[in-house]
């Protein structure tokens, strides 16, 4: 009798991993670039006012380090216990070398050090953070619905290029799901997607959404907005630095989108997907030279900014890092005890 032997399902070989966004990269950027005048390009690269194009990449970026920093550390705490700011300021600087080759890496690097630092388990602190993330959502949504409704009154709606039945759908979908969030915890009702998704309100996993004030909600919501308002203002400033005239309430609703593309995770550092972002959507307010420096520009001086930041903060990162590889004390740690402050 033959003996039957199992095999493995085939994997993606580690170097193909790192390869592959620089492919996508190389593919993107040879389709728009393949019969570039770099002549002209260069001549775009020059007439731009490159000091304000600087400062409306840095600023936003600076802005998102802070305030990403001190809203983890205030849910950390509301939620669970004492967590070090100082710390996880350093950490999440140096993290961010890591998220200029892998997102992926730097997003789990995050989590571990969250997770060992917090000594919170993974249920929970998976909690907090689709608290943060539902709450930046509705935050984007109570954002994007009047600028939409601007875009229309000014007449700009039937140059996006977007479906704006898909769009208008989407966002009342999330207003909806925002109301029927408050009501569900908030009033105690139990109704809609909720019967659907949150099965047992006890459950660790729930703790954060349990647990939050209503002034907690809206701080979270704010100051998960703050750093997407910078990063478009900016943006909308770097449009202007490379003479790309895009209508203000056009370029507010529809670049959240743009920027959801450009940091797609498929392409190394931004590469290629900045160039689609910025052709895709704006391509009719600028020369192409213009639109093709400012989408190399923008990836490259982001990826310089990340490198600057997480070289300053890596000295102390390394110094905080340490203590957690250290052995742990014989006798187990007391459970933190939960803040009941409010935002």
């Amino acid at each position: 009798m033959a003996n039957s032997t199992s095999t493995s399902p085939a994997r993606i070989p580690p170097w193909a991993k790192k390869v592959l966004p620089l492919l996508v990269s190389a593919l993107i950027l040879y389709y728009y670039f393949h019969d570039q005048d770099w002549l002209a390009l260069w001549a775009a690269t020059r007439r731009a006012n490159l000091w304000l194009a600087v400062a409306a990449i840095v600023l936003p970026q600076v802005c998102f380090w802070v305030l990403d920093v001190y809203l983890t550390e205030r849910t950390m705490v509301w939620f669970h216990g004492p967590f070090p700011l100082k710390n996880y300021f350093w950490v999440r600087g140096a993290i961010y070398i890591l998220s200029i080759v892998n997102y992926g890496l730097s997003g789990g690097g995050v989590l571990l050090y969250l997770q060992r630092r917090g000594q919170i388990s993974w249920r929970k602190l998976f909690g907090i953070l689709l608290f943060r993330l539902g709450l930046a959502m509705w935050a984007i949504v109570l954002f994007l619905i009047p600028a939409t409704l601007a875009m229309h009154y000014y007449g700009l709606a039937e140059k996006a290029k977007i479906n704006l039945w898909v769009w208008w759908a989407l966002l009342i979908f999330g207003l909806g799901w925002m109301i029927e969030a408050w009501f569900v915890w908030h009033h105690h009702l139990h109704f809609g997607l909720s019967k659907i998704v949150v099965r047992d309100r006890e459950s660790e996993f729930w703790t954060a959404f349990r647990l939050a004030t209503r002034g907690q909600w809206l701080w979270t919501g704010f100051l998960s907005l703050a750093p997407l308002l910078f990063f478009l203002l900016g943006y909308y400033a770097l449009t202007w630095a490379f003479d790309v005239k895009v209508p203000f309430w056009l370029f507010m609703a529809v670049s959240p989108l743009a920027m959801l593309i450009v940091d797609l995770p498929i392409a190394f550092s931004g590469f290629g997907t900045a160039t689609l972002a910025w052709m895709t959507f704006f391509g009719d307010y600028g020369s192409p030279e213009d639109i093709a420096a400012l989408s190399l520009f923008l990836p490259m001086v982001t990826a310089l900014c990340r490198a600057l930041i997480g070289l300053v903060s890596l000295r102390p990162a390394l110094a905080d890092l340490a203590t957690l590889s250290s052995p742990p004390a014989a006798a187990a740690l007391p459970a933190p005890a939960l803040e009941s402050e409010k935002a």
